[in-house]
């Protein structure tokens, strides 16, 4: 009787973990974002067009390409803070343009390159600020949403910095909080535009492993625009390059070779690239 209970239990246990295995692809799979034919810009004037991509969650995609390319106006625009110029952006499934703000708030998060006005917060309470999605309008915290922030904190290395003012920290130290509260809010994509341009070398290949851990253990979609070739290199599974007022490529991040960044970038044969630039 009891190897008849064991092996019922065995069985059990296998068929959780097929099952688990299962979900984890069928998360990879959903499509966290999808653009179409998407022009962008500001007002009147357009930046970019023929934009298309799909981010499957789980995944990690780069945007790369000169500056003024329209690399911060994609992320803006897939953010809901721009109107799309043309084309189709669909969240989660879903067009963006029929979710409410508090169903875009609670998918996304967004860590831009302008700071917000928190410098008289403490780190704890900006971290913690990500929680206000789920919290009611008094914004309490429940135990749970204290746990979600602590983890967040510690995720980003900044934890023993909770008591500290926003406006005490170094440049490096509040890009941390900032991507802390990201995390906090637990979306499904995570919207980040130049998330290691504070970040020292240490902090750099932290967020490259904690960006990793976001995608392959929480199924988190991360969608960044990035200067440093050599990061977009090791950490995305799809990069989306822009130039010239259009979408150059979206390809695999094997596509940037010194012929091709030269080109990318415009850099004559004259100037040497140095190896992390270059995908071997």
């Amino acid at each position: 009787m009891v190897d008849v209970l064991t092996k019922a239990k065995q069985e059990v246990v296998q068929m959780e973990a097929v099952q688990a295995e299962a979900l984890k692809v069928e998360v990879s799979q959903a499509e966290a974002v999808r653009v179409e034919a998407l022009r962008i810009g500001y007002g009147k004037k357009k930046v970019a067009e023929g934009i298309h991509f799909s981010l499957p969650q789980g995944r990690i995609l780069a945007v790369v390409g000169p500056n003024g390319s329209g690399k911060s106006t994609l992320l803006r625009t897939i953010a809901g803070f721009l109107p799309p110029m043309g084309g189709r952006i669909m969240l989660n499934q879903t067009p963006a343009s029929d979710m409410s703000r508090a169903e875009r708030a609670r998918f996304l998060a967004v860590v831009m390159t302008d700071r917000p006005d928190v410098d008289w917060m403490r780190t704890w309470d900006v971290a913690a600020s990500g929680r206000y999605p789920y919290t009611g309008k008094l914004g309490v915290l429940s135990d749970l949403d204290r746990e979600i922030v602590e983890d967040a904190l510690r995720r980003m290395e900044v934890l023993n910095l909770r008591e500290r003012y926003f406006n005490e920290l170094s440049d490096g130290q509040k890009q941390r909080i900032l991507l802390a509260k990201s995390i906090a809010q637990r979306p499904k994509l995570l919207i980040l535009d130049e998330p290691t341009s504070f970040l020292d070398l240490r902090y750099t290949l932290e967020f490259v492993r904690a960006a990793r851990q976001l995608a392959k253990e929480d199924g988190m979609a991360l969608l960044l625009s990035i200067h440093e070739l050599s990061i977009a290199r090791q950490l995305a599974d799809l990069v989306v390059t822009l130039k010239n007022g259009v979408q150059d490529a979206c390809a695999s991040p094997e596509i940037l070779t010194e012929e091709y960044i030269r080109n990318l970038y415009g850099i004559g044969d004259d100037v040497m690239l140095l190896r992390p630039w270059i995908c071997s």
